[in-house]
């Protein structure tokens, strides 16, 4: 008899590694195509309200 929790296990682990290698190929290419700094800038400015923080005050 077959125990079928073994594949499942196996097939769900390699699921789990081709969306791994799917998401390290795209956050490669977004890096690579230059749109980290952007979004990284963009985020910033988005959090800076909500933190509180005026971003014309340079003295903090």
């Amino acid at each position: 008899m077959k125990d079928n929790r073994v594949d499942e296990s196996s097939e769900t682990d390699t699921t789990e590694q081709k969306r791994q290698a799917y998401y390290r190929a795209c956050i490669a290419e977004f890096q690579q195509l230059g749109y980290q700094e952007q979004y990284l800038a963009q985020l910033k400015d988005d959090l800076v309200p909500l933190m509180g923080v005026n971003p014309q005050d340079k003295n903090i």
